[in-house]
């Protein structure tokens, strides 16, 4: 084998790993599906949690835990990842997720606790509160400001 070619073989390799190659953890089927969606939240991406766990039955207790699970982690990592020039959009984004989460369990009151200090640092903002279609959520699930 040429230099060369073992060059490309070692840059095809990089991009296959990098591409979702076999530690992708949708395609691990040796995990559960728990461990499959632990893996995910670990790497931050929650939306390929979500829609992983859309397949299922949504009436499985074990697959509202999980997605309960994944909504209050995507809302916390919205919440806590640095980006002045999209914090309106990853605030959010936060009370989005912390709504589906006390959609799923109203006693969650991580998300409760959450949800009211975003909304606690919208009051002391002139003229700034979220999205009406995320107001429109909260008031859905009992937060009226």
């Amino acid at each position: 084998m040429t230099k060369r070619s073992l060059f490309y073989t070692f840059v095809l390799s990089l991009l296959l790993i990098s591409c979702g190659g076999e530690d992708a953890p949708e395609q691990n089927l040796d995990m559960s599906l728990e461990e499959r969606v632990n893996l995910m939240i670990e790497q931050n991406e929650y939306e390929a949690a979500l829609e992983l766990l859309s397949a299922e039955d949504q009436t499985d207790s074990e697959i509202q835990l999980l997605r309960e699970k994944t909504h209050l982690n995507y809302g916390l990592h919205s919440m806590t990842t640095f980006d002045q020039t999209e914090m309106r959009t990853r605030m959010n984004n936060a009370l989005s997720q912390f709504t589906e989460v006390i959609r799923i369990n109203p006693e969650n009151s991580v998300a409760r606790e959450q949800i009211q200090q975003i909304l606690d640092i919208y009051a002391t903002i002139p003229d700034r509160s979220p999205q009406e279609d995320v107001m429109e959520g909260l008031r859905d699930v009992g937060f009226d400001q």
